[in-house]
């Protein structure tokens, strides 16, 4: 996790609303616990801190599409800490994709 607040709600919803672009199942694994990746309670329930390693796991016809998604989401800040100035959290730059 690349922010200091880990996988927090807000950072949680953005990521399902990327995830649920894809048809694949998605599964992000922290040690042992292991969540669907498009599924907010199962992220919060990851409790991944800041720094905490995730391997993203997806099974499907886009499966390829969903990694680099997912990949890609980590990589750009705007997309998992936000712009906390909007007061909404899902804008016009969701249904523009993940980043792809």
């Amino acid at each position: 996790m690349p922010g200091k607040a880990g996988f927090h709600l807000r950072a949680a919803a953005r990521f399902v609303a990327c995830m649920q672009e894809f048809r694949s199942s998605i599964r992000i694994r922290r040690g042992e616990v292991v969540a669907d990746g498009k599924s907010i309670l199962g992220l919060l329930a990851l409790g991944a801190g800041w720094k905490s390693k995730l391997e993203i796991e997806a099974v499907g016809d886009d499966a390829i599409q969903a990694i680099e998604g997912a990949e890609d989401f980590f990589r750009t800040r705007k997309r998992w800490a936000g712009d906390l100035k909007k007061k909404t959290y899902f804008n016009d730059e969701f249904e523009e994709g993940c980043g792809l």
